[in-house]
């Protein structure tokens, strides 16, 4: 290989490196017994400690990821034992990771022992908004938004999971929801902010991702409310451009996230298929 510069590395060996003797051990003056050197003797060297075999010591436990809690942020002390929900489609969860608790949500701790069970059938719900009542939330070609109605179209079909209900809430006190599709088994996430498309991401049963979680507001009229982010309850549900100043909700309208503007693109229902 050549080196930069103009360096080289050579390895010098002399003629006789092959028939020099190995050197004997130090001498033993008492004490615990030594380890001898590897190669010493034509034995195999003893492994190191926590090699193979029982360690001289218990290895330390792995460490423990705490979530780190802000401002705003209510949590309560609360741990399930026994079977954890299965996801809807058996896939392999993603790596666990800490979360950080945005202000103004309230959480519990959450940890979860046992094995999967299979998840309980759940009713699914259509979502729509008052600008456009018989359009429905649907996911198409990766992207989240709203279609002419259509109860035989799963992707149509939303689980509204209310597992952590009781454990999470906005700073109104509304609880929180994730919304998974029938088809996908994706859960609806957050966007990167105002203006920005609603996401999608792959539902993991066993982790407390508050980035999947919404709350609903109080009614705004005619039982329609507002969907927004669990940590910031001043995005919401936003059909993009689904209001009458530009033309409407039409056939493949994204969903956004946007400020209350009181607008009919912004006033939703969640109701049973």
């Amino acid at each position: 290989m050549e080196f930069p510069f103009g360096h080289h590395h050579h390895h010098h060996r002399g003629d006789d490196d092959e028939e020099r003797p190995p050197q004997p051990p130090p001498p033993y003056h008492g004490g615990a017994e030594p380890y001898p050197p590897p190669g010493y003797g034509g034995a195999a060297p003893y492994p190191p400690p926590g090699y193979g075999g029982d360690a001289p010591y218990p290895s330390p436990p792995p460490p423990r990821h705490h979530h780190e809690y802000s401002p705003g942020v209510e949590h309560v002390s609360h741990e399930t034992y026994g079977d954890a929900p299965a996801p809807y489609f058996p896939t392999p969860p993603p790596p666990r990771h800490p979360h950080h608790p945005s202000p103004g949500v309230e959480h519990e701790s959450h940890e979860i022992h046992g094995g999967g069970g299979v998840a309980p059938r759940q009713q699914t719900v259509r979502i729509f908004c008052k600008a456009k009542e018989d359009f429905s939330l649907t996911i198409r070609d990766g992207s989240v938004v709203l279609a002419p109605a259509n109860p035989r179209d799963d992707y149509q079909h939303w689980i509204k999971d209310m597992r952590y209900s009781t454990k999470v809430k906005d700073e109104e006190g509304y609880p929180a929801f994730m919304l998974i599709n029938k088809a996908t088994g994706e859960a609806l996430k957050h966007s990167l902010g105002q203006s920005h498309p609603v996401r999608l991401v792959r539902f993991n049963p066993n982790y407390l991702d508050e980035s999947v979680l919404w709350t609903e507001s109080r009614d705004v009229g005619s039982g329609f409310r507002c969907i927004r982010m669990v940590n910031n309850i001043y995005l919401n549900f936003d059909a993009f451009h689904g209001d009458k100043d530009h033309g409407g909700v039409k056939d493949g309208t994204k969903l956004v996230l946007w400020e209350w503007c009181e607008g009919d693109n912004q006033r939703w229902k969640i109701v049973p298929y």
